[in-house]
């Protein structure tokens, strides 16, 4: 599995891997019936890289000794939360004993213009003060990984609210979520005390 280099604080809770062959002999029969419910190629494969890395990251973390007896249920593995992100050809997942959030979107152009569909107007005014490149992909992002957390059990993204409370040159850092541009992706994470 071609393992993508994250954060080292984020290594006991987080993985991204991008560009490798799935490897189907970690799944169950039912898991790769799940995956064929999908009528795109592009959608299976996602569903699976995602759920390949969320095993890797558990077996990492002794959370199991073989991804392929590892289950995912819902938003667990045993009894701890997780959330899967893909944006083809990478997928994220995250593991934590509190629900978590992750989200990962490979760089692309998007106007500003449409921040209005996620963004209150005061995000997208601290999105607009930002000099980040890609700053519209990092609010994005931050603000999928925050909503992963709540379950999805809010309706749309503008309804989750973030804060801006910093910013590097390739990150930024809101209130219970950083994010982090890694080669030609973005990667979001909610913090562990989020």
């Amino acid at each position: 599995m071609n393992i993508i280099e994250i954060p080292e604080q984020w290594r006991n809770r987080a993985i991204v891997v991008g560009e490798t062959a799935i490897p189907l002999g970690w799944f169950s029969e039912e898991e790769l019936r799940m995956a064929e419910g999908f009528r795109l190629a592009k959608r299976r494969e996602e569903f699976l890289l995602s759920r390949a890395a969320a095993k890797q990251l558990a077996v990492d973390l002794g959370a199991g000794t073989e991804a392929s007896q590892i289950r995912i249920d819902q938003r667990r593995i045993g009894s701890l939360y997780i959330s899967l992100s893909h944006s083809a050809p990478y997928a994220a997942a995250a593991i934590d004993e509190r629900p978590v959030g992750i989200d990962i979107q490979v760089v692309r152009p998007i106007r500003e213009g449409a921040a209005h569909l996620f963004l209150s107007e005061k995000e997208a005014q601290a999105m607009r003060e930002c000099v980040l490149p890609d700053r519209v992909i990092h609010f994005w992002c931050a603000k999928e990984a925050a909503w992963k957390l709540r379950g999805g059990e809010v309706e749309t993204l503008k309804r989750v609210p973030i804060t801006l409370e910093g910013e590097t040159p390739r990150s930024l850092h809101f209130d219970g979520v950083d994010t982090v541009r890694i080669g030609d992706v973005v990667v979001a994470l909610t913090r562990p005390n989020a």
